[in-house]
């Protein structure tokens, strides 16, 4: 099975200014998710998620859910053991899995929480506006 991948335009826009450890952590997401797609979370190293569970407002759970956002932790700036069954970090790649279908958009990369404590969500320029095929 194939599995496809593209950056949004503003995530390809900032990734080249990335620093090459950035860059590294999204280039494993990347290998990891064309060799097994997302139908075996336990392949990634870090936990995936989706963006509308847990804490947050309803508005911003209406948000992701409506923008199919998920989010992966890429281990900046390391992987962090706090549950049995997956690793956090601070910094999450973030994706829209629209229909859970066999291609994602990646959309941005950001720290986990806001400097106010909220939940962060890439803004509406971030996102890939074209429907799934």
């Amino acid at each position: 099975m194939k599995f496809t991948w593209k950056f949004s335009d503003q995530f390809a826009k900032e990734f080249t200014s990335f620093p090459d450890d950035y860059r590294n952590s999204v280039v494993d997401f990347i290998t990891t998710y064309q060799d097994y797609g997302l139908s075996d979370f336990s392949k990634y190293e870090g936990k995936i998620a989706p963006s509308w569970s847990g804490n947050g407002s309803e508005e911003d759970k209406k948000y992701a859910k409506e923008n199919h956002l998920w989010h992966y932790h890429v281990g900046l700036p390391e992987y962090e053991q706090l549950h049995d069954s997956y690793k956090t970090s601070d910094y999450l790649l973030h994706f829209q899995w629209k229909f859970k279908g066999n291609d994602i958009s990646i959309v941005d990369m950001y720290r986990h929480y806001k400097i106010d404590g909220s939940f962060y969500l890439p803004s509406e320029k971030y996102l890939d506006t074209e429907p799934s095929e």
